[in-house]
């Protein structure tokens, strides 16, 4: 568990970073329309989504007792938690900001469904680092 986190924070945070530099690359560049292909970059976090074939299960070795799953079980409910909170501050930023009779495009719907969901596996791939200590089970 803790190799298929760690992979799925490394390729968000370049997945991230990538992005950002692109947007602001394009920005500077073409605009703000065009600016946001730049945003293609965050398909690197899918190699994340790879884990469980890269870091296959040992045939006949015990992989997950008790502990790992309630580890498990915690990461995904922070997970949830993380996205539901982001999902709820976008869906009321522009409520305040906006005021109750603005209105918004349908072309965002698509983005924030995409940062909830990366939202969602980098929240649990943290918290699963986390709970085990950032080294694993023996500390290594």
């Amino acid at each position: 568990m803790q190799k298929m986190a760690w992979l799925f924070v490394i390729t968000t945070v370049l997945a991230v970073v990538a992005s950002a530099v692109a947007v602001i690359w394009l920005y500077g560049k073409f605009g703000m329309p065009k600016a946001v292909a730049g945003l293609a970059f965050m398909g690197i976090a899918g190699i994340g989504g790879l884990g469980p074939l890269i870091f296959k299960k040992e045939s006949g070795k015990v992989t997950c007792d008790e502990r790992d799953t309630l580890i498990n079980r915690r990461a995904a409910l922070a997970g949830f938690g993380t996205a539901y909170m982001l999902v709820g501050a976008v869906c009321m930023v522009p409520f305040f900001v906006l005021g109750p009779l603005g209105s918004i495009s349908v072309t965002w719907l698509p983005m924030i469904f995409m940062g909830a969901g990366i939202c969602t596996f980098f929240a649990h791939s943290v918290a699963i680092l986390l709970q085990y200590g950032w080294r694993g089970k023996n500390g290594k």
